[in-house]
């Protein structure tokens, strides 16, 4: 594996500890049990895409197979104002926490990409983005289902 690709994984499982931490602390601070819940679901997310992230450096990047089907994007959290902290959140004000945050990995990994010399990083990094617009994808559909009202 090359250092490109080995900075990246650091750099990308730096992230989800990260995320793990934050929504696990985030859990002691709102006594909503939506939130609770949705904070505790998402620390687990954080958890298992720790472990696809150490599997891959465990294994030949080139034979990881990436889905590469079209993600909608639902833009919500382009739209919405907050989600700023988790400090007494509600489920709504973490849903949006949340979609924003996947968001901005998206758009670290963009950016990211256009850094990187081998293909073999690129794809990896590829693969990066398609997986946070997945993940931002989810909450973006639980928020539709949750907040949007047809009339």
């Amino acid at each position: 594996m090359n250092d490109e690709i080995n900075d990246l994984l650091e750099a990308a499982m730096y992230k989800e500890i990260a995320a793990q931490a934050m929504y696990e602390a985030a859990q002691d601070q709102t006594s909503d049990t939506g939130a609770k819940a949705l904070l505790k679901e998402l620390a687990d997310d954080e958890t298992r895409h720790l472990r696809t992230l150490k599997d891959l450096k465990e294994q030949d990047i080139e034979a990881a197979g990436w889905n590469q089907e079209e993600i909608p994007n639902l833009m919500i959290s382009e739209h919405l104002s907050g989600g700023d902290t988790l400090k007494g959140a509600g489920i709504q004000q973490t849903l949006t926490f949340a979609m924003k945050r996947e968001q901005e990995a998206v758009d670290f990994y963009s950016r990211m990409m256009g850094s990187l010399r081998s293909e073999e990083a690129k794809r990896l990094c590829e693969g990066l983005v398609h997986a946070e617009l997945k993940h931002k994808l989810k909450l973006e559909m639980i928020y539709d289902d949750l907040f949007y009202q047809e009339d």
